[in-house]
């Protein structure tokens, strides 16, 4: 994608055809977005213009030549001179605090005010003021402050799934809250779902820290842990292969020995539809597969191949059954 047509796209001076195209392209892969991400992060970082005040330069001109073919070598008329000068220079320093002032009080302001991800209905991609990157499961709330020269880098899960990127800074760790549990991390790729009473956590690379109730607990690639806000003592590390966290981030379904219960459960928020599975011992059938930019049909009619059972439509409700 051209440079030039993403840095109009981000200051809003694409047209409509334009901005389908560069939607359409975003769309393709990971690696567009986060190359879009990276150019808007630099657009974002540029400082933005200060307004300052007026000045007529003819006029203060004129006003000078005036003062000065008024001087005369009297002593009373130089002092006058010279208290005039005082009081003017006075105020122009007394302008330039104010504005000072205000530019600061401004500034400050900025970086304490908290800023909210949302994203809605769609999947959202964005960059955090490090540099890390998130992916916002669809009626997600994230927030942060901008304040984040600190001695860590603080964001709080309210309420959805993200998936984390977060730029290695070993300085200042990357602390995520939700609900009652803490998630720190240097520099590494994870997921975070948080449920109505609970917080689950995998990890894609490198090493995570979860805090809760006094305690902590590390995990490597490939593990997960669920935390129950008011019951902490079923608390225990699992091994899983399963990538859910790939759908909305990369549209990608990952599946290994999983259960067909958690499989539809998955294809139902993703495909926003209802499947049921009429047999209760369908439910733990296990399935192993990887599913890259498929439709729902298409993934139904392998499952149903799979385990030799029907899909039926009745009523707007999709039926596996037998």
């Amino acid at each position: 994608m051209n440079k030039e047509l993403l840095e109009k796209y981000i200051i809003g001076e694409t047209n409509e055809e334009e901005n389908r195209s560069i939607q359409h392209w975003l769309e393709q892969n990971s690696d567009n977005n986060a190359e879009y991400l990276k150019i808007k992060k630099m657009w974002d970082s540029l400082p933005q213009p200060l307004e300052t005040p007026a000045v007529d330069v003819d006029q203060a001109w004129a006003n000078f030549k005036a003062a000065r073919d008024k001087r005369t070598a009297s002593t009373a008329l130089a002092v006058e001179k010279k208290t005039i000068a005082m009081g003017w220079n006075w105020w122009a320093a007394a302008g330039i605090l104010l504005i000072c002032s205000l530019g600061f009080y401004v500034f400050n302001n900025s970086y304490k005010q908290e800023k909210q991800l949302f994203s809605n209905e769609s999947v959202l991609k964005d960059s955090l003021p490090d540099g890390s990157l998130v992916t916002l499961n669809k009626n997600s709330i994230m927030t942060y402050s901008n304040n984040w020269i600190d001695k860590q880098r603080r964001v709080k899960l309210e309420q959805g799934e993200v998936f984390f990127q977060v730029f290695k800074d070993k300085e200042h760790p990357f602390v995520i809250e939700t609900g009652k549990s803490k998630i720190t991390v240097l520099g590494t790729s994870f997921n975070v779902r948080r449920m109505t009473d609970a917080t689950e956590v995998i990890v894609a690379t490198g090493l995570v820290k979860v805090s809760y109730s006094n305690k902590e607990v590390y995990l490597h690639p490939k593990e997960m842990i669920t935390v129950r806000d008011n019951d902490t003592t079923k608390v225990s590390v699992k091994q899983t292969a399963d990538q859910f966290y790939k759908y909305y981030v990369d549209r990608e379904f990952v599946f290994e020995n999983t259960s067909l219960e958690r499989v539809v459960a998955l294809l139902n928020k993703a495909y926003d539809q209802k499947i049921v599975i009429d047999q209760a011992a369908d439910k733990k059938l296990l399935l192993t597969a990887t599913f890259e930019q498929n439709s729902l049909s298409e993934i139904l009619k392998i499952i149903a191949d799979t385990f030799k059972c029907k899909v039926i439509i009745k009523d707007s409700i999709i039926h596996l059954t037998r």
